[in-house]
C-alpha cells in the first residue's frame, strides 16, 4: 500500500503559500488548472509515510493553522480547508462571497505574440463540426426574443474592428452569399436578397413601369 505525505509550496521569502496531501510525485507534478508550483528547492515535504486519514488530518489542522487568503484568514492560496480534495467540494455563502470578490475586476495577464501565434499554429485547421439540426433548433429557441444591449452591441463592434478573417471563413461567406443571391428582372445584377428588394426588382432604376 502507497504512503501518503504532506507537502508545501514556498514563496522566496520562505513562507508557505500551498499545503497539500499526496503520494508518489504529486508534489511535483501538478496539472495546469491546479496551484501552479515553485522551483523544486522550494518544494518541502513536511512529514512522510502517512496513512490516508493521517495525511488528510494534516493537511486540515496546517491549512487552519496558516488561513487561507481567499477567506482573508491567511496567507495560504488553498481553496478548500482540506481533508477532502477539491473534487465534489460545495462551497458554504461565506466562501462563494470571498471568491466573488477576489476575482471582481480581475483581468488575465495578455499573451505575447509568441504565444498568440504557438495558439494560431495549435488551432490552425481545426473545425468545428457542424451542429445537428436539432442542436440548430435549441439554439434559436434559446435567443428567441432576446435583445442585444447597447454595450454588448459595442464591445462586439470593438472586437471586430480591423479584423482580417481567415481563408476558410471568407470561403464559407462567399458560399452563404451565392447561396442567397437574386438576379434582378430589369438590369441583371445579381445581388443578395437585402439589396434586391431595395434597388432591384420593382425599385430598379431600369424599371420603366416604376412610378415617377
Amino acid at each position: 500500500m502507497n504512503t501518503c505525505y504532506v507537502y508545501a509550496y514556498l514563496r522566496k521569502d520562505g513562507s508557505p503559500y500551498y499545503i497539500g496531501k499526496g503520494s508518489g510525485n504529486r508534489a511535483f507534478t501538478k496539472n495546469k488548472t491546479e496551484i501552479g508550483k515553485p522551483p523544486i528547492d522550494r518544494i518541502i515535504i513536511i512529514e512522510s509515510n502517512l496513512t490516508n486519514i493521517g495525511a488528510l488530518a494534516l493537511e486540515r489542522r496546517l491549512i487552519s493553522w496558516y488561513g487561507r487568503k481567499d477567506l482573508r484568514t491567511g496567507i495560504l492560496r488553498n481553496q478548500t480547508d482540506g481533508g477532502d480534495g477539491v473534487t465534489g467540494r460545495r462551497y458554504t455563502d461565506t466562501e462563494k462571497k470571498a471568491m466573488s470578490v477576489r476575482q471582481k475586476g480581475r483581468k488575465g495577464t495578455p499573451h505575447s505574440e509568441e504565444t498568440k501565434q504557438k495558439l494560431r499554429e495549435i488551432n490552425l485547421g481545426k473545425h468545428r463540426e457542424s451542429f445537428t439540426e436539432e442542436h440548430k433548433q435549441k439554439i434559436a429557441n434559446a435567443l428567441k426574443g432576446k435583445t442585444r444591449s447597447q454595450e454588448h452591441r459595442d464591445n462586439l463592434s470593438k472586437a471586430n474592428k480591423g479584423r482580417v478573417p481567415g481563408k476558410q471563413e471568407r470561403e464559407n461567406y462567399l458560399d452563404a452569399m451565392k447561396a442567397g443571391l437574386t438576379e434582378c428582372e430589369y438590369c441583371g445584377k445579381t445581388t443578395n436578397l437585402g439589396n434586391y428588394r431595395r434597388w432591384h426588382g420593382t425599385n430598379c432604376k431600369k424599371n420603366l413601369t416604376k412610378q415617377p
